[in-house]
Parts: C-alpha cells; structure tokens; sequence
C-alpha cells in the first residue's frame, strides 16, 4: 500500500518544507545560526529547485513572521547529514527520511493500540490514505518522529523500560510545544507511581539532547514572543482557529476544547478497566494537537492513535465492523472533508486556511467516545452469552 501510494506522497507537484529543514541542516554544518534572520534572507536565494521535489518556502515565511526558523536547535542538528550534501541530493534523501519515520510512527502506534492481524493491516491502509499521514510526506515533515517519541515514552514510562523512556523523551524535544499535555501526563503518572529513575531519565535525556546544541546556536527566546502575534494569525488548524471560522472567538474555543477532554474522560469511564490504559494513551495523542495554541495540518498526524485504540477496543469487545467503519470515517473521510472545506462550500479563495481542520482531533476524541460507549451497551449482553451454558461437545471418533 505504500509502494501504491508513493506517487501521492512524493511531493509533486512542488512542495516546500522539505528545503526548509535541509537549509536548516545546512545553516549548522556552515556554521551560520538557523535562528539568524539574515541567513534566511540568504536561503531564499535558491529559489525553486529542479527535479520537482521541493521548493523554496523561505520568502513566504520572511513576509510573514518575524522568525523563520522556532525550532528547538537540536532539531537543525538532526537535518545536519542531508545539509551537508548537494540539494539535488540532499532533499531527495530527507524526504525518503520523513516517509520511512512517519510510516514507522504509525505502524509503531498501532502496533501499541493492541491492534493485530487482518486488522491491523486495514487500519494501517487507511492511514496511510489519511490526510493526516499524506500532508505531513509530502510536505516532508518530521511528525513520524514524534509519534514514534511519544509511543515509546508511554510505553517506557508504563512497563519501567528507561531506555524507552530516553529515546522517546528526546524525540519529543524535537518539537516539545505539540506534545506538551502527553509529556505533562507522562510525568505525573511517573510521579504518581513515585518512579524517580523514570523521572530522572526523562530530565537527563531533556538536557542532554538540548544543552549541547543550545550552547552552540542559542535559542532566541525574545524573538518567540516578538514573532508570536503573527504566527498565530497564519494558517493554523488549531481549536481557536475552527471556534474563529465557525464565526466565535475565546468562548467557544473553551468550548470545545471542554468537550474534547469530556469525550476523553467518558471514553476512560466507559472502558472496561484493562483497556483504561490504551485509551488514557490515545486520549493523550489526541489532546497533544488540540490543547495547543500553535498546530498545522501536519502536526494532526500525532492524534491518530485514538482512532487506532478505537479499532483495537471494538475488535476486542466483539464490535469489529462498526470499529472499522468507525475508524474508516475517522482517518480517511472526515480529515479530507475538512481539508477541502473551503472550496467544497464555494469559497475556494480560503483553501489553505487550515481552521475546519482544527476539528481533526475533536473527530479522534468523538470516535473513541463512540466505540467506548457501543462495546459498553454491549457489554451486558456479552457477559450475558458467556455465561449461557453451552451443550458438551461431541468426542471426534
């Protein structure tokens, strides 16, 4: 299915957040801080790139903030071995990078939703078809790695595997503002269970993938909060920026994001007790993208295991179709709609303004909520069979 969908993916026509990392990788292989506007200016220079495979974002961005480049430095250090080649080359090898990582990210998350088999294959097709999987490759952004940091770090902190805890602590630092709630919840459950090594790997691991670099190209805290206002008014898919095209404001963006932690809190009660921890973790997943003031329709890749511990819960309660139907409407119906809202409802002139898409993670929570509240009403009738005494066997002459 991937190899099927390899003409989808590979971002043709032109692209551009592909250059983006590999001029960053560039920057510190050269010695120039990623973080200095002028370097930017300089960039922007290259203009399109032959062979359709990425194309030059970087005069766009200047236009419209003050800071192009608000990524932790650990993270231009990462793109540093295809800065150091020929872009020809460079950007080409970077997006095999992004595909093969975000397919792994999600393949990793299903596999942790407990998803098997026939299942899990059909569920990983889907994904694959997904919007929130095909935007972020072709777009050739990193959020595999971050799905792959946060499942790790659930799981280590879960079973006490500090080498998962470690690695999964320093891949989220690759973008830490996205994965906030997850991280938050990940150290309080660490200190709930009083597990100071956990806790102490995950500081280590923090520090330890972030000081070095900071040292070597400072990260511009001021600039953060000077660029902030014009950052926030570009296209987002965030919950404020849904609550601001459905024509409300503060309000209404409380208002869903209520909901959304609602929808998670009675998935949590409606489970049976050794399906809570799958679904506090897919809960998580889906709450990292929308309680944060700063997502793109890239980042929405991150709440798909929701939908994954969704499927993986009605398979395991006896509800396989309406778990996949379910699923099947989550991941590859409902973000394309949102995708296209504009130009399906005749406004075409506001395309890529991402605020329908916001309610990407609202449709995670809601199907999570949805299977959790059917395999319940089921319940009963399942214990119900089991207990029915069924009639002895015959003996096979």
């Amino acid at each position: 299915m991937l190899l099927l969908g390899l003409p989808l993916l590979w971002p043709t026509p032109l692209v551009g957040d592909n250059f983006q990392f590999w001029v960053a990788g560039r920057m510190v292989v050269s010695g120039v801080s990623p973080y200095d506007r002028a370097s930017w200016v300089a960039a922007a220079a290259y203009g399109a790139v032959p062979g359709g495979v990425a194309v030059n974002t970087a005069g766009l961005n200047l236009a419209i903030t003050q800071q192009v480049w608000l990524y932790p430095p650990q993270t231009a250090f990462l793109f540093a071995p295809f800065g150091a080649l020929p872009l020809e080359i460079g950007v080409p090898l970077l997006h095999l990078f992004i595909l093969i990582t975000t397919f792994a990210g999600i393949a990793l998350a299903a596999s942790f939703s407990g998803l098997r088999g026939a299942p899990l294959g059909l569920v990983l097709a889907l994904a694959i078809l997904s919007e929130t999987f095909v935007i972020p490759v072709r777009n050739g952004h990193p959020i595999g790695l971050l799905l792959i940091g946060g499942v790790l770090l659930l799981r280590g902190v879960a079973v006490r595997d500090l080498r998962a805890v470690a690695l999964g602590t320093a891949l989220l630092t690759l973008k830490p503002q996205l994965v906030l709630p997850l991280a938050v919840a990940a150290v309080a459950y660490a200190a709930a269970r009083k597990d100071q090594r956990a806790l102490t790997v995950m500081a280590v691991s923090a520090i330890a993938v972030t000081l070095p670099f900071e040292l070597l190209t400072p990260f511009p805290i001021g600039a953060l909060f000077e660029s902030g206002a014009e950052r926030l008014r570009v296209d987002l898919s965030t919950l404020p920026a849904l609550a601001r095209d459905l024509g409300d404001g503060t309000a209404l963006a409380v208002g869903l994001a209520a909901l959304m932690i609602s929808l998670c809190a009675l998935s949590l009660a409606w489970v049976p007790r050794e399906w809570r921890g799958r679904v506090a973790a897919g809960s998580l997943f889906a709450l990292s993208p929308a309680l944060v003031p700063y997502t793109h329709d890239y980042d929405l890749l991150f709440g798909v295991p929701a939908v994954f511990v969704a499927v993986a819960l009605a398979v395991a309660q006896g509800r396989r179709r309406i778990g996949l139907l379910i699923g099947s409407v989550a991941l590859s119906f409902a973000p394309w709609l949102l995708f296209y809202w504009w130009p399906l409802t005749g406004d075409g002139s506001r395309r890529f303004l991402g605020g329908p898409l916001g309610a990407v993670p609202l449709v995670f929570a809601l199907a999570l909520a949805v299977v959790a509240l059917i395999t319940r009403a089921a319940a009963p009738q399942l214990d119900a069979a089991d207990r029915t005494p069924h009639p002895p066997q015959r003996e096979m002459a």
